[in-house]
């Protein structure tokens, strides 16, 4: 499985290396994608967490709204027969050994969910979907969340690339605590070159960046 280093900003501990292009890069973290090698460790840091957002072990888009009671109390077994399928992705952030934290993405069609208000915005569906994040209670406010859309935008290019969207919160002025923004930040995005498609609401956002194939 191919690993993909991802340079972090802001990380406040542990192991550093370093190297020059023009400015320094830490590359304390490791980008691995979701796959049954790594699910093991998948596993590990959502039960560290009690399955994540109250049980949803990541699964909360892959269900349509006529699947969601099917799947009740079954998420941990939906999610893990999804990712040896190969159905289910994410670039995974390791600090040494241990998953820090992920970004989940996906075509439409194998996350299917809460896209009504993006089709209120009249605009045709993405490639992929950038759904969620996810970040270790202990390792917040230490760049896991950017170094994880890193990936994820690495990982695409090399699945040939294409319409990337995702969905962050613009956090400019208002009090956010970082275990809400599942969606990440619009100024993140906004750094890696998305560009807003339109509103969800008052503080919620579609962005779109074109992922070129990797070479």
């Amino acid at each position: 499985m191919k690993k993909i280093t991802s340079p972090t900003l802001g990380s406040k501990s542990g192991p550093k290396s370093t190297r020059k292009r023009g400015r320094q890069f830490d590359t304390r973290f490791l980008v691995r994608e979701l796959g049954s090698e790594t699910w093991p460790d998948f596993a590990r840091i959502v039960e560290k967490h009690n399955g994540v957002w109250g049980g949803c072990w990541c699964v909360a888009f892959h269900l349509n709204r006529s699947e969601e009671k099917e799947w009740t109390g079954k998420h941990r077994a939906l999610k893990e027969k999804l990712v040896r399928a190969d159905r289910s992705h994410a670039a995974l952030v390791y600090d040494g050994t241990d998953i820090v934290g992920w970004c989940q993405f996906g075509s439409p069609a194998e996350l299917p969910a809460r896209l009504g208000g993006f089709n209120r915005l009249g605009e045709a569906l993405p490639d992929w979907r950038i759904t969620c994040f996810f970040v270790d209670r202990d390792h917040r406010k230490e760049g896991v969340a950017k170094a994880a859309l890193q990936g994820a935008l690495r990982i695409i290019a090399a699945k040939g690339g294409g319409t990337v969207d995702g969905y962050p919160i613009d956090t400019r002025g208002k009090p956010y605590s970082s275990s809400f923004l599942w969606g990440g930040s619009q100024s993140m995005f906004t750094e890696l070159g998305f560009r807003p498609l339109g509103a969800l609401g008052t503080s919620k956002w579609v962005m779109r960046k074109v992922v070129r194939k990797a070479r």
